[in-house]
């Protein structure tokens, strides 16, 4: 029995197995180099790592608001070879900025960063989606007109708003919310002078935005009398993607079906992105 040997060592065996068949009933060499070919692919596959914490990203907002956000695992839904949708599962830590720490009384600021959160995709504690872009156009080798699409669930965070003898009043609690984001990025190279071979991207991007959370979870944040829950609003966003260099991004969010305690008429954020694969 070779079932404990290492996956690499049991993979020559089995490749030697073949080719002894071969030989035995007469095969040709065009038919070995492609059996040789099928367990040099069997062995690569399982060779290749899973995608665990593959990338990520740190998003700052203008008011203080600091997310951090890894994807766990990408994984692939669908027909192979023939059509998928990309699952992204992501996690992250949102940090409310200091001007809602010191305003806990005031109810609608205590809560600002929740307005952020509708509007980044990839907000939130939990966020499960799928995310993907399909070729529109091409001119060159670098440069192209790609439309881009995310949309899932995700799980935000915020801070209980009511009277203080509500023992949950200033407890940190979650808000479910329904997202979809879909738009145009145009892109074209990017490398640093000194390293022409090492071709990264720069991009202009501009979204639609939507999300839903359930007016009555929007109530234990913000004490109005009538919430919609269904908010929308638009994006343009630019940045700089090289490999090993820099990835850095900067957007600016107008709400257009925005949320009744906002009190800003748009929101600029700023994001470090990393990737360890290429």
């Amino acid at each position: 029995m070779v079932f404990w040997l290492p996956m690499s060592i049991r993979t020559k065996i089995l490749t030697l197995v073949f080719f002894q068949l071969a030989s035995t009933f007469g095969w040709t060499q065009r038919d070995q180099r492609s059996i040789h070919g099928i367990a040099d692919s069997v062995g690569r596959r399982i060779s290749e790592p899973p995608d665990w914490l593959s990338a990520g990203m740190m998003e700052l907002g203008q008011g203080g608001q600091l997310q951090a956000s890894a994807r766990v695992v990408r994984l692939a839904i669908g027909e192979p070879g023939k059509w998928q949708l990309p699952l992204s599962v992501y996690s992250g830590v949102t940090q409310t900025g200091s001007a809602s720490l010191n305003s806990v009384g005031s109810g609608n600021r205590f809560n600002e960063s929740i307005t952020w959160q509708l509007y980044s995709p990839w907000s939130g504690v939990l966020n499960f989606g799928f995310e993907g872009q399909r070729l529109w156009s091409r001119w060159g080798t670098q440069s192209a007109l790609r439309f881009v699409f995310q949309f899932g669930e995700r799980m935000l965070t915020g801070y209980r708003v009511g009277p203080a003898s509500d023992p949950f009043t200033g407890k940190q609690q979650s808000l479910w919310n329904h997202y979809a984001v879909a738009g145009w990025v145009l892109q074209t190279g990017a490398w640093e002078r000194a390293n022409p071979k090492n071709i990264g991207r720069g991009w202009v991007m501009t979204r639609l935005h939507l999300s839903y959370s359930d007016p009555a979870q929007l109530q234990g944040f913000f004490p109005i009398a009538k919430l919609r829950g269904l908010y929308g609003g638009a994006s343009l966003g630019v940045g700089i993607d090289v490999s090993r260099v820099v990835q850095i991004r900067c957007a600016i969010y107008w709400p257009l079906r925005g949320p009744e305690w906002a009190t800003t008429r748009n929101l600029t954020q700023f994001s470090f992105q990393y990737n360890w694969k290429p």
